[in-house]
């Protein structure tokens, strides 16, 4: 009984063999030996998802005066995803998007616009976005295909003392 189990398990593993050579699971082919002899090799690539934000500058916001401050910076976001997708995390120094100085911290917000509009970015949420560059990974050099925006109310820059308030806003791009 053993030896006929043995026997059943090499002829299916032989059969295997001859299916798989016969339907092409080894898609390269060798020549035959004569005047000439053609091979083949079938090829392939997987093309990874790739991003890439450039063309950044820091946001120097205007001295606070009394009212809202708000500026703007644009940036060039390359992405190979179809349609030009991507997602984007925005973090800063600590659990949020504060200014932290000698007196204190201050809250700001950040919108992000990839040219459809702005929208609001929640710390540390990631957002789908769309619009970046399939063809230059930098825009050229100087051109850009989203803005992002930092403001600051100017009820939360009263309630410290003055001062210089910095932050590192950190943005990630991801493929989709």
């Amino acid at each position: 009984m053993r030896k006929e189990a043995a026997n059943l398990l090499k002829k299916l593993a032989l059969g295997g063999a001859l299916v798989a050579v016969t339907t092409g699971a080894y898609a390269a082919s060798d020549g035959t030996l004569g005047a000439t002899s053609t091979g083949t090799i079938d090829i392939s690539l997987t093309v990874n998802g790739a991003v890439k934000i450039s063309n950044l500058d820091d946001i120097t916001l205007p001295a606070f005066s009394g009212a809202d401050v708000s500026d703007t910076q644009t940036a060039c976001v390359y992405s190979n995803s179809t349609g030009g997708g991507y997602t984007l995390t925005a973090t800063a120094t600590g659990a949020s998007f504060d200014l932290s100085g000698t007196g204190g911290s201050i809250p700001y917000a950040v919108e992000y616009d990839d040219g459809s509009g702005y929208v609001s970015l929640t710390h540390g949420s990631t957002a789908n976005m769309t619009g970046a560059s399939a063809t230059d990974d930098d825009c050229g050099g100087s051109g850009s295909n989203a803005t992002v925006q930092v403001s600051v109310a100017a009820a939360d820059a009263s309630a410290v003392p003055q001062g210089g308030y910095t932050s590192t806003l950190t943005l990630v791009v991801a493929p989709i």
